[in-house]
């Protein structure tokens, strides 16, 4: 370098800055929509055919119950109901465990069942006394009224006079012994009594009829509420 004459410098260049790369975010991989397993459904066993039949008799007997419920309603207009009951009051002691002959004649009508209630107990009377009437038969004032105490077709009968014994539709007790029983229970607890009545005449009667002596006005304040009628 000359001393005297001093040649200029070059002015220094600021470095240049390196232009980044732009980055390029990945494109995202698109997972296919996965098809959802089907549902594996447990095999349903189906219910013994005993358990079968019993729902279907239980829903048959809902059904039935219903029915008659609304045709009830729609003939008991027609029924003389009457709002003080007339029913005979029993002394255990001349009906309780007792052989005896009752000459009685009834008139029966069929009355349905369910399981062994009469739903219509009170229509089925009215009309045997009606049918009765109609045949000439006088239905006996505040007299016997029996049940023969079948599950499903049943028959209830009531005593009357003047009947002729060749008629199909009447019943008569003349002649024949009976052993009878009183019962405490309700309709829904007298099978007690009927194997009690068993064990005492140590078999199975070949008939049993039902007398009852309470209806649905008197019977939660009755003593006796029915007596049992076996033919040995």
């Amino acid at each position: 370098m000359d001393p005297i004459n001093p040649q200029p410098q070059p002015t220094p260049t600021a470095p240049v800055a390196p232009v980044p790369t732009p980055v390029v975010a990945p494109t995202p991989t698109q997972t296919p929509a996965q098809t959802p397993a089907p549902a594996i459904t447990p095999p349903v066993t189906p219910p013994p055919v005993a358990q079968v039949a019993t729902n279907m008799a239980t829903s048959a007997a809902s059904s039935a119950a219903s029915a008659a419920t609304s045709a009830m309603k729609s003939v008991t207009s027609a029924i003389p109901i009457p709002k003080l009951c007339k029913c005979p009051t029993i002394n255990a002691a001349d009906w309780d465990k007792k052989k005896s002959t009752i000459s009685k004649t009834f008139y029966k009508a069929f009355s349905p069942r369910i399981f062994y209630y009469p739903f219509s107990f009170v229509i089925d009377v009215f009309r045997a006394q009606k049918s009765a009437i109609a045949k000439g038969y006088k239905p006996v004032e505040n007299g016997m009224v029996i049940d023969d105490g079948a599950m499903f077709l049943g028959n209830v009968m009531i005593e009357v006079t003047g009947a002729n014994t060749n008629d199909p539709s009447v019943y008569s007790l003349e002649g024949k012994e009976v052993y009878t029983k009183v019962s405490r229970s309700s309709m829904l607890q007298i099978k007690n009594d009927i194997a009690d009545l068993e064990k005492e005449l140590g078999k199975k009667p070949a008939q049993l009829f039902f007398w009852w002596t309470s209806c649905p006005l008197c019977t939660l304040t009755k003593d006796i509420k029915a007596v049992l009628i076996a033919l040995p």
